[in-house]
């Protein structure tokens, strides 16, 4: 408060005093709005200045909060170089899932074909009254199963390929 009303009362005064010494005339609103902001600004200056003793603890209370300051502005630092990592994790993420679902796009299709393609013989199998006609049906969803896991691997390996390409950037 102090601080301010200092402020306002040497700006106030000096432009006061400039404008009345180099303007030739001076209308009285000039004198009638500076007089009471210089009176009421140098009596909140006047009353508000800090006791001797009250202005240590007041500089040293503003010197922790310059040290809490500091410490907020080093922690801020510290999670944002935080988020710039993850962020850029996050980016080389959604590149490599970008670049895999371009290039695996037709082992994923043959993968959901042969999910679609087995479903029959899961069911034949469930209700197959032969124990022969039963393995046979398994032995097909095998072979499928094979097909889906080989294409599955296929996938896997474009994956590690596009991961390794994007890290070498």
């Amino acid at each position: 408060m102090h601080a301010k009303a200092t402020f306002i009362f040497w700006l106030t005064l000096i432009l006061y005093l400039v404008t009345l010494f180099t303007v030739t005339y001076v209308g009285v609103y000039l004198t009638y709005g500076a007089i009471p902001v210089l009176i009421l600004s140098g009596l909140v200056m006047r009353f508000s200045t800090p006791k001797p003793k009250h202005k240590k603890i007041i500089d040293d209370s503003k010197s922790a909060i310059n040290q809490i300051g500091k410490t907020t502005n080093d922690i801020l630092e510290g999670a944002n170089s935080l988020l710039d990592g993850f962020n850029k994790s996050l980016g080389e993420y959604n590149e490599i899932n970008a670049l895999v679902q371009e290039r695996a796009a037709s082992y994923k299709n043959k993968i959901q074909a042969l999910k679609l393609e087995k479903v029959p013989f899961e069911i034949k199998a469930k209700y197959a009254k032969k124990p022969s006609e039963k393995l046979d049906i398994e032995q097909k969803i095998k072979q499928i199963n094979e097909q889906i896991e080989s294409n599955k691997q296929s996938v896997e390996h474009i994956r590690q390929a596009c991961e390794l390409e994007v890290k070498v950037k």
